[in-house]
């Protein structure tokens, strides 16, 4: 069952939608094909990033059929479960079996703030048997998970084969990794900024925003610490924070679809409360001067 699959540099796809709100899969097939093209790893869908939060159950399962459908296998497919409802989590995790994508990643509930031992038995109840599982450990859900509590849900479910992190805590990451049972534990940055500190102490890999408008980007700094050029990856790695800090010029993920809309592959918006309206024209034209200036566009 412990199976290498999700290493090197994961691209997060974006849900998009029609101007009444209504999803739009034509921009999704489109930028799965650019990925691919351009040599990503793997997908990604379901995180905070791809505001999946703001989707029906339906659509949850619509968008991951669409998914599995583009990338036709491939590069691997990963989708996230984020729910607070075990009863939805499980009908999720269990769709998103059938239609068979590569691995399902789960996430804390959120809302209230949960016990260490609440949180390992929703795990518990979650994790479905004998399939490639994830466990995504998200800050913004107020109920962080510590190493202990994230070694004690991956020890005793051997499918679970590895971890995305967004605490940017590399210290608890070096914890975690001396907790879990299983020398091929997979932990995965779930921040660009974290790429190559996290392939430096023991992960393989990252699941990216930036690599959304710029695969390439990302993929310099695992392909290079993959080719044994430590050095190569930290320049690559210092290239791709000064495009992160320019895309963060807008609020949310706004930046990013900006960028995407400038190659030719507009999102159409985001579902409220989340809009392209939030990029002023200011911030539009530093983001355009700067991302011609790195000769990215």
């Amino acid at each position: 069952m412990r199976k290498k699959k999700f290493d090197g540099s994961i691209s997060e796809i974006m849900v998009a939608y029609q101007p009444n709100q209504e999803l739009d899969f034509g921009p999704v097939r489109k930028m799965v094909e650019f990925q691919i093209k351009n040599g990503i790893d793997g997908l990604f869908m379901g995180g905070l990033s791809t505001q999946t939060y703001l989707l029906t159950m339906e659509e949850k399962r619509r968008v991951g059929e669409e998914l599995c459908n583009a990338a036709a296998g491939r590069v691997p497919v990963m989708m996230n479960v984020m729910e607070d409802s075990i009863k939805n989590a499980k009908q999720l995790v269990q769709y998103y079996m059938d239609i068979g994508v590569d691995a399902v990643c789960i996430s804390q509930p959120s809302v209230f703030p949960y016990t260490e031992q609440a949180l390992v038995e929703f795990f518990d109840e979650v994790i479905p048997e004998d399939y490639p599982t994830y466990i995504y450990n998200v800050p913004q859900t107020g109920n962080t998970m510590s190493p202990r509590t994230v070694a004690r849900i991956a020890n005793a479910h051997p499918n679970v084969l590895g971890y995305k992190d967004s605490t940017q805590n590399i210290s608890a990451l070096q914890d975690l990794l001396l907790q879990v049972n299983y020398p091929d534990f997979q932990c995965i940055a779930g921040s660009d900024a974290l790429t190559l500190p996290m392939l430096a102490v023991g992960g393989v890999g990252v699941i990216s925003a930036t690599s959304v408008p710029f695969p390439k980007v990302i993929l310099a700094i695992t392909d290079a610490w993959y080719n044994d050029d430590p050095i190569g990856a930290m320049q690559a790695q210092k290239f791709s924070m000064k495009v992160r800090k320019l895309l963060k010029t807008a609020s949310d993920m706004n930046g990013y679809f900006y960028a995407c809309e400038l190659l030719d592959m507009p999102f159409h918006g985001t579902r409220m409360p989340h809009n392209m309206t939030y990029v002023t024209d200011e911030q539009k034209a530093f983001i355009k001067a700067g991302l011609q200036e790195m000769k990215l566009i």
